[in-house]
């Protein structure tokens, strides 16, 4: 994040570098938000300690910095004291109308990707899905937006109401976003490493993005070795690169039909890699999971399994 910071003057701009596109967010100081909303300094501050309903970014000297989420916020809850509500009351009553508001919007980003994909059209896709994380965040991104799709586009494949062009086109577009902001995120470079990959024969790796940038948003540095890699390219990456977790995905049965030998590999690699953490998960993973025996590769059908542990 780049910051040019104009003191004491009417607004600070903030430059994020986010999808590719450069992104102007207006800032401002406390003493603006009290000036704009007519709640003091102080109420502000008690309103963010008490009740966390903001949560403004600090610049390196410590000063507060409020976005236009943040003003509104603010003017929304006090108008609702002044009708009448406690803060708490209005709190609730705010936060279940924007979580309301935030689903409808969800929605009908989904339902424009789905006629973007139907149309086979790249480009908006692309739009959509920018626009979407910079409105909701990473997180509500995966949550709201992508996994619900990607069921939305394999619901369409499975009735024959798309072809085969058309999920390819979503599923990839989708895919190449997920890598973008994996690979752009800013991580300390003293942090642990989360190696990534699907098993051999799987070539299915949004599942697997989608688990990295979890593992992203809990402060690791992730790898992707990608679509069906073989069991010595993994061995001679966590050679090199001395991965603290493991994760390897398996959504088709493939990897256990036509690559068991493969599995049993990485299971055994596993074994000799004690300090080391090796998860397998995926659909594929849980149906097999008993039948393959596994010693080494504990089975994860979570994120919470893998951090909970």
């Amino acid at each position: 994040m780049t910051s040019v910071f104009f003191s004491d003057s009417i607004e600070i701009i903030l430059i994020f570098f986010k999808g590719g596109v450069t992104l102007t967010e207006k800032t401002y100081s406390i003493q603006q938000i009290a000036d704009l909303t007519g709640l003091s300094k102080q109420l502000i501050r008690k309103w963010e300690d008490r009740y966390q309903i903001i949560q403004p970014k600090r610049l390196a000297n410590g000063y507060r910095v409020y976005t236009d989420t943040e003003l509104q916020t603010l003017t929304a809850v006090s108008e609702l004291t002044n009708s009448g509500l406690t803060v708490s009351q209005a709190i609730e009553r705010y936060t279940k109308e924007q979580a309301h508001h935030e689903q409808d919007h969800a929605t009908s980003i989904r339902q424009a990707m789905i006629r973007a994909g139907t149309v086979g059209d790249e480009q908006q896709l692309l739009h959509l899905l920018e626009h979407a994380h910079h409105k909701f965040g990473v997180e509500k991104l995966l949550e709201q937006i992508i996994v619900p799709f990607l069921r939305e586009v394999g619901q369409l494949w499975c009735e024959h109401a798309w072809g085969e062009y058309q999920e390819a086109i979503s599923s990839q577009t989708v895919r190449d976003f997920l890598a973008h902001i994996r690979r752009h995120y800013f991580i300390q470079a003293d942090a642990p490493l989360v190696l990534g990959s699907c098993l051999p024969g799987e070539r299915h790796e949004i599942p697997m993005q989608i688990l990295l940038i979890q593992c992203m948003l809990r402060g690791y540095q992730t790898l992707m070795l990608g679509p069906s890699p073989a069991p010595t390219a993994i061995q001679s990456t966590i050679a090199l690169k001395k991965p603290k977790l493991v994760l390897l995905t398996g959504t088709t049965d493939i990897a256990f039909t036509d690559h068991t030998q493969s599995v049993h590999m990485l299971d055994k690699l596993a074994q000799v890699h004690q300090d080391i953490t090796f998860y397998i998960g995926g659909a594929g993973s849980e149906k097999y999971y008993e039948q393959f025996d596994l010693q080494a590769l504990k089975l994860s059908r979570t994120i919470d399994d893998i951090f909970s542990a």
